[in-house]
């Protein structure tokens, strides 16, 4: 044989023993821990598949973590009666069966790195000293998690309209505080919001909620109201008994359709709000500081709505015998507003 011919049979056989040696290192099945962490530890692969399995996300972050940083694992695994995988966008966790902490959603972050929400809005949902922070360190991740406001009320992130629902003649009653409402910022998509019977001082926490549509804050001690004059999409206003003074913010508002300010005895003008031109509906009873003169000149500039200072108290005479009364319960019930000029599902 030559030396070119021998030289080629050499080479055939090195090629036949790397091919033999990667026939050898073929890939067993991997469907336990234990497993896992042995082939890792062998094999060193920066890439490996698990395929489908039974782990739960500490197992699997564990393996991602003996694997080296930059090392990419893929899964898919059922737990806890959901099922995931490394490239799922969406992560439906409401099926767990306890409480997450913040440690194991950051597993779970890093275990599926391309995922864009989060739903961890089920009956065992991590609380706000959990979930804030995650909030807050991933603002490119959607969140649905429930935020507790007060032991007595709570509200969904992803929810549209909420209401306190608080009625005034239950004397178990658990009223909010302006403090226990700052945290309703997480609830970013809020367009509807009745907070009446409660015990709110200050409107600070509304400045993160330009767009309200409705607003609802009857029966609280407040006594300023210059926020609501940066929300110019405002329809639908209740702030009955109330301790205003000033009403004159109002007159930025000038989508208002229903306004109520009833019993809010301290105010002495409304003549700033006679600009106020898509108004439909005002109810002023008990406005003992508006004058008679002031009540005319205001119903004068305003021909084509329906004024009334002489209802008997505050929502009576009609005030919630109307269709946008109708609208708003339905969307504070489902937790999903729907503008009121909108059709609601099956009407």
């Amino acid at each position: 044989m030559t030396r070119a011919g021998k030289r080629a049979g050499a080479l055939l056989c090195a090629l036949g023993m790397l091919l033999a040696a990667g026939a050898g290192a073929e890939q067993p099945l991997l469907n336990t821990l234990d497993k896992a962490i042995a082939w890792v530890e062998e094999h060193h692969p920066t890439e490996l598949d698990l395929g489908t399995v039974r782990m739960k996300p500490a197992d699997l972050y564990i393996i991602k973590q003996r694997m080296g940083e930059g090392a990419v694992l893929h899964f898919t695994t059922r737990w806890q009666d959901t099922i995931f995988s490394d490239t799922d966008t969406a992560l439906d966790l409401k099926p767990v069966s306890y409480v997450l902490s913040g440690e194991e959603l950051e597993h779970l972050i890093e275990l599926v790195p391309g995922v864009q929400s989060i739903d961890v809005s089920g009956c065992r949902a991590p609380g706000n000293k959990v979930m804030i922070p995650l909030v807050e360190k991933y603002p490119e991740i959607e969140f649905n998690w429930i935020i507790r406001l007060n032991s007595g009320h709570a509200v969904k992130s992803g929810s549209t309209a909420y209401s306190s629902f608080n009625d005034p003649t239950n004397k178990s009653l658990v009223r909010m505080t302006s403090k226990d409402l700052e945290v309703l910022k997480y609830a970013r998509g809020l367009k509807a919001l009745d907070l009446g019977h409660n015990e709110i001082t200050s409107l600070d926490f509304l400045k993160d909620f330009p767009d309200l549509e409705l607003l609802i804050l009857g029966d609280n001690p407040i006594e300023d109201i210059g926020i609501l004059g940066t929300m110019k999409h405002l329809k639908y206003l209740e702030l009955f008994s109330v301790k205003i003074s000033d009403a004159s913010p109002l007159a930025n508002c000038t989508e208002l359709l229903d306004l109520n300010l009833s019993y809010c005895r301290q105010v002495t003008d409304l003549s700033s709000l006679a600009g106020l031109t898509e108004l439909e509906r005002f109810w002023g009873t008990h406005m003992d500081g508006v004058s008679e003169a002031q009540q005319d000149d205001f119903t004068a500039a305003h021909p084509a709505a329906e004024i009334r200072f002489d209802a008997k108290h505050a929502t009576s005479d009609g005030w919630r015998e109307h269709p946008r009364y109708d609208h708003y319960i339905w969307c504070l019930k489902h937790s999903q507003w729907i503008p009121f000029e909108e059709p609601l599902p099956g009407k």
